[in-house]
């Protein structure tokens, strides 16, 4: 149990005490027929959200819907199946 204690402990340090340079990213671009450039400004990619039909259209709604459209079509089958078998 204290193998396993210091253990985590010991990564946990390692984890929090490290600099963050070591996390830094660097942007090297790659130009063609030449070499890489490093620290080179490039432009941000901003991802914007793709405006759909259903996308205001909360899930538990839709799936009420399809409950109560699954619930009316089996009432209606069973009304159709019981009266065709009276008129038989």
């Amino acid at each position: 149990m204290l193998k396993k204690t210091l253990i985590v402990l010991t990564i946990t340090a390692a984890v929090v005490l490290t600099p963050k340079a070591a996390y830094a990213t660097q942007n090297c671009v790659t130009v063609y027929g030449g070499g890489v450039v490093c620290g080179a400004e490039t432009e941000e990619i901003v991802h914007k959200p793709v405006e759909t039909d259903l996308g205001d259209v909360n899930p538990l709604i839709l799936a009420g819907a399809a409950f109560v459209a699954a619930g009316s079509l089996f009432i209606i089958s069973k009304r159709s199946s019981t009266r065709l078998s009276i008129i038989e």
